[in-house]
């Protein structure tokens, strides 16, 4: 399992928008990652707690391939379009990876982290 973690500013342009109107967006962020398959959103405000970016989005999923083709087709959403967003950093991370790792060179690390 890989997740990918957005982390993004919203502009004011966002916040000068009807909450309605800023549900409507992120549904329409959610159809897409519907249609991506095996996608799974989370999203977590993060503006209280860090002064580099608002938001975070993590983004789970067993196919990279996947979450690239849903990013492209989010940037051609008025998120990025207005801009609503900015895109301040991305990480990525993969799910016990060292587990896979030691099964592949002959190691048997035992059970995950958590």
């Amino acid at each position: 399992m890989y997740v990918v973690m957005n982390m993004l500013q919203f502009q004011p342009a966002w916040l000068r928008l009807e909450r309605g109107e800023r549900a409507r967006v992120w549904e329409d962020v959610q159809a897409l990652a519907a249609r991506a398959e095996g996608l799974r959103l989370r999203w977590f405000d993060a503006e209280a707690f860090c002064a580099d970016y608002s938001d975070i989005l993590f983004v789970e999923t067993e196919d990279l391939s996947a979450y690239y083709m849903f990013w492209e087709a989010v940037r051609d959403t008025e998120l990025f379009s207005v801009p609503y967003v900015e895109v301040k950093q991305v990480a990525m991370g993969i799910e016990d990876g060292f587990v896979a790792y030691d099964a592949a060179v002959g190691v048997h690390a035992g059970a995950s982290h958590e």
